[in-house]
């Protein structure tokens, strides 16, 4: 082999060797690149999915808050709604008790001029007018006799032995029913604290 031919083969050999070593090199350059390109992909992907989790936590969250807000918001209008009927169901009670009590007092005062008439003058004298105002309290027949049915009113209405009859026994139930000393007999004092007793039940 003369010169010529050794160089031309020694040429060829580095032209191999170079094409060789930029075939190594482009294949490294290339298996560098889909690495660096899958990294950054996996990264990209974790990164999206911390972020879609997050989203999905915050969404989570807003929603819990929402239906808490939403909850309680319903409580204060409903504890509103109770306590705005409460009130006006007191209110309306507190008004018909007002009505009830004028209409009481209306009464009381119709029949406070209705019962003047009957008025006793408190002199402890057993006349006709004290014998009408005990009827008319007692609800029986007002005229202002001294009779059986007046007296078994009475006894009645003081609590002694009802048989129409008056007697110390009588006399006795009626001063205790009074709370005044009990001697039997139907006295000034007896007859004063009657009359007293009557103008009471007749709203003086």
């Amino acid at each position: 082999m003369g010169l010529f031919d050794k160089f031309k083969s020694s040429k060829e050999k580095t032209e191999e060797k170079a094409k060789e070593a930029g075939v190594k090199a482009k294949t490294a350059a290339e298996a560098k690149a889909a690495e660096v390109k899958q990294k950054a992909e996996a990264k990209t992907s974790a990164i999206t999915a911390a972020a879609e989790e997050a989203a999905k936590k915050a969404e989570a969250e807003a929603k819990a808050i929402k239906e808490k807000a939403d909850a309680e918001a319903k409580a204060l209008q409903e504890k509103a709604e109770a306590e705005a009927k409460k009130a006006e169901e007191e209110a309306k009670a507190l008004k018909e008790a007002a009505a009830k009590k004028a209409e009481e007092l209306k009464l009381a005062e119709a029949k406070k001029t209705e019962n003047a008439k009957f008025k006793l003058e408190v002199d402890g004298l057993w006349g006709e007018k004290t014998i009408t105002t005990t009827q008319h309290i007692l609800g029986i027949k007002e005229d202002g006799d001294m009779g059986p049915e007046t007296i078994k009113a009475i006894q009645k209405k003081i609590g002694t032995d009802v048989d129409g009859f008056w007697g110390s026994g009588t006399s006795s139930a009626m001063q205790k029913f009074l709370g005044i000393t009990v001697d039997g007999v139907r006295g000034p004092e007896t007859v004063k604290a009657w009359q007293t007793w009557c103008n009471k039940e007749l709203g003086f």
